[in-house]
């Protein structure tokens, strides 16, 4: 027996040499309590049971008692400052890997430990990232079985409002299955975006594209989950995912999602435009009922050819229909002319879409040096949408009397699009942290806008007289190719990294009427970083082309009221930008600080030009502006306080502010306008024993915009936010939100 004091914290033993027994060793069993926090090289330990949660608790309430764990109001889990990019479950990402499936759903006491390590495959698509920047990936080690959540209300009214819904997961080794189920009429979303992208496997799956509305509402690949914000919703959707490991080195996942809404939409508005001494009121109303339906199916495959290679595949299918009638009522008047118009707008829209993509991945470390690897990737996008609409409008107009103006007529819409990319690179070490990388790529895109309108036939009684001057057809072929080196230089703890690349642009535009026009570009993109630690500075410069929709030289005269015309003389933007941004993370004394700010300044940007006639009608058209600034600044602070070791205390005070410089224009009334935003904001929340839960959020914002020109009345907005929120957990296995 022996003890180490802090006075003689080391003791030699010496060579003990065990000694020679030829009698058969039985069993030995070494019992030892498990230290709350261990390290493993890179990987941090903890001990879960060192740690006491309620029978109730989740692990999200489990995660927030480690040091040194943040996870914000979303669920998003940092580490020391650092986030984290997903879970896995004995060595297999679990329900996609994003971190809040299990911390929002999951049991806590189902865990046994919790490690917390670097994101290696991160680490691999991209060899040069900053290490303050590279994710990390908790593991859990956890028993096999099932979990789910189920909900239902209902409540008397003239609706008889209802909601129900669940979910139900099973795992084991190999084997993950998502099901799930949903059906409400009270303008919500069946599950949130975190249930839907975890729990429900869009996560592992991949997704293309996600809608949030303020309301909660949420759509992902295009399939809704609800209360999408138009009216009253009656929203229903079911769908499985289901993720096998057939061997330790292929994974694969499967999808399948359906939606349905029914709407039943009110609105009236009443909006005002001051235009030097003139200003025009226009009140409208519209009733819109309508009903949506859509299908996503999605696989994915990831093979590990060896220790050094790896292939992902993703593909998704989309499908959607929705068909709508809406009356839409408006009623125009000036201060000079009184009464200028009114307008009775009944319209049917019939749509039809789908979507196609896959994504295609290899990666492979080169043995003959250390951090030498290869990435090669191809993707594709199709998609096609049909938009079948008919109006009956009548509009009056009382300026000099009293004129009618009739409108009726079947306008289809199609439109393609194809975008099929292939990309390269390389990656070089030299010197002992520096690195080197060559890229290639080249987009090949197509796409295609065909506007077909047919007039009313009183004779034939049916849509019978092509509207030649409202028929066109626009096809668009875009071939991008780039080249570009990049660098990280080390220099003591300082990351240098320049690039620059090269892009050539080569745009072709086919219209049916007015022949052919040629857009070549060629640009030399520079771009600089510079990092410390966690603190970056960077500039760079980009090049967006106009979206096609935008070069469309046919009007839109659906609603006569308010048109809308396109522009093909368009030219594509370009972008130069810096960004600074400093997170800095002191883990024993429980505190974070963060300062992000931005500035831009855009070349050819794109706006829209706005003519108003005396009779109130409006016109707009897209043309390219120089000189559009944009510029912002956010930062935020963050502390957690134990407080008699009952309560737990975090406060975390923020503020955003921003300004951009643009330019509107109205009946060749140019003028400059400056908007201006300053958002502070703070966020307490209060722990008592995990038994009571309170947080309180509380902002204000503060927004104006000025006009140079006299024309246009400056205007400035005030608004205030407050949310409260109360978790009980008693008695036993209850939980009150």
């Amino acid at each position: 027996e022996f003890t180490l004091t802090p006075d003689s914290v080391e003791l030699n033993l010496g060579t003990l040499f065990s000694q020679t027994d030829t009698s058969q060793l039985e069993e030995v069993l070494v019992s030892a309590e498990r230290p709350p926090v261990s390290y493993k090289k890179d990987t941090i330990e903890f001990n879960a049971s060192a740690f006491k949660t309620l029978p109730t608790a989740l692990v999200e309430d489990l995660l927030k008692k480690l040091p040194g764990v943040e996870i914000d109001q979303e669920g998003n889990i940092r580490v020391n400052g650092r986030a984290v990019n997903r879970i896995m479950v004995d060595g297999k990402d679990f329900f996609g890997g994003d971190p809040r499936v299990a911390s929002k759903n999951l049991p806590a006491n189902l865990i046994d430990k919790v490690q917390v390590a670097d994101d290696k495959d991160q680490k691999d698509r991209n060899p040069d990232i900053a290490p303050d920047e590279l994710g990390q990936v908790i593991k859990k080690a956890i028993k096999k079985g099932w979990f789910g959540k189920a909900y239902a209300g209902g409540g008397q009214g003239a609706q008889n409002h209802y909601e129900t819904g669940a979910i139900i997961n099973s795992f084991r080794d190999t084997l993950q299955v998502s099901i799930l189920g949903y059906t409400n009429n009270i303008n919500k979303s069946g599950f949130s975006l975190g249930d839907i992208e975890k729990l429900g496997g869009f996560g592992r799956s991949g997704y293309n594209s996600v809608s949030i509305w303020s309301d909660g509402g949420v759509a992902v690949n295009g399939v809704s989950f609800g209360g999408t914000g138009r009216g009253v919703q009656r929203s229903s959707g079911a769908g499985i995912n289901i993720s096998h490991d057939p061997t330790n080195k292929l994974k694969l996942s499967f999808q399948y999602f359906f939606g349905k809404i029914d709407m039943d939409f009110r609105q009236r508005s009443n909006t005002q435009q001051i235009i030097a001494d003139t200003t025009i009121n226009t009140n409208t109303s519209t009733k819109e009922n309508g009903v949506e339906q859509s299908h996503s199916v999605a696989m994915s495959a990831r093979y590990k050819i060896d220790s050094l290679s790896n292939l992902n595949f993703n593909t998704s299918l989309y499908f959607r229909n929705n068909i709508t009638d809406r009356l839409f009522l408006s009623e125009g008047s000036g201060n000079f002319q009184g009464k200028l118009n009114e307008s009775n707008n009944t319209t049917r829209i019939d749509a039809t879409g789908h979507t196609y993509a896959y994504d295609l991945f290899y990666n492979r470390r080169l043995t003959s040096k250390k951090g030498r690897s290869l990435d090669i990737s191809n993707n594709l996008t199709y998609e096609s949408n049909d938009n079948d609409q008919i109006n009956a409008v009548l509009s009056t107009f009382y300026k000099g009397g009293i004129n009618y103006d009739t409108l009726n007529q079947r306008r289809g819409k199609a439109t393609g699009f194809l975008m099929v990319n292939s990309r390269a690179s390389f990656n070089e070490p030299f010197g002992k942290k520096n690195y080197l990388r060559v890229l290639v790529s080249n987009t090949f895109q197509k796409e295609s806008e065909s506007v077909v309108t047919v007039d009313w036939d009183p004779l034939a009684n049916k849509y019978n007289l092509v509207n030649t001057d409202l028929t066109n057809r626009l096809d668009r072929h875009l071939i991008r190719n780039s080249a570009g080196i990049s660098s990280t230089i080390m220099v003591k703890k300082l990351s240098i990294l320049p690039s620059v690349t090269a892009v050539w642009l080569n745009i072709q535009n086919n219209y049916q009427k007015g022949g052919s026009v040629a857009q070549n570009y060629f640009f030399v993109q520079p771009s600089l970083i510079f990092r410390l630690g966690s603190t970056s500075l960077s500039f760079r410069q980009s090049v967006r082309e106009p979206n096609a929709a935008d070069l469309q030289p046919v009007i839109d005269n659906t609603n006569p009221l308010y048109q809308n015309l396109g522009n093909p003389d368009l030219t594509p933007a370009v972008s130069n930008s810096i960004n600074f941004n400093s997170f800095k993370n002191f883990p024993k004394k429980q505190l974070t600080f963060n300062i992000n700010s931005n500035f831009t300044i855009e070349d050819n940007s794109t706006i829209r030009e706005r003519t108003v006639s005396s009779e109130g009608v409006q016109i707009t058209r897209p043309i390219n502006i120089d000189g559009v600034i944009r510029t912002g600044l956010s930062s935020y602070f963050s502390k957690q306080f134990k407080i008699l070791d009952k309560f737990q205390l975090s406060v975390r005070p923020a503020v955003s502010s921003s300004f951009v410089r643009s330019f509107v224009i109205v009946n060749n009334n140019r003028s400059k306008f400056y908007n201006y935003s300053f958002t502070p904001s703070f966020q307490v929340r209060i722990n008592y024993k995990d038994l009571v839960e309170i947080s309180q959020d509380y902002s204000t914002g503060w927004r104006k915009t000025s006009y140079a020109s006299s024309s246009f009345k400056d205007l400035e907005v005030i608004t205030q936010s407050s949310t409260t929120e109360l978790v009980i957990r008693m008695p036993k296995n209850w939980v009150w939100e």
